[in-house]
């Protein structure tokens, strides 16, 4: 999977969808791609709330690398 900016999708309902097939919680999520469990929960409270914050394109980048690597060896396929 190679980095592509263009695919940029920072709404909360798909980084949330994200870390649910990584099978993990947001603190195991967070702690994985290296940013704090409040960091993220900004990016993934509903778009309207004060405290929401777009997510920039590594955040997106990582949780999806995460997820991919998660089903990979849960299907125990080669990474």
């Amino acid at each position: 999977m190679k980095p592509d900016a263009s695919h940029h999708d920072p709404r909360p309902e798909y980084l949330r969808s994200l870390i649910q097939r990584a099978g993990l919680s947001q603190r195991q999520a967070a702690d994985r791609i290296g940013i704090s469990e409040r960091l993220l929960r900004y990016y993934l409270v509903a778009a309207d709330h004060p405290s929401y914050r777009a997510a920039p394109y590594p955040v997106q980048f990582a949780l999806e690398l995460l997820a991919d690597s998660m089903w990979r060896l849960e299907k125990a396929e080669p990474i």
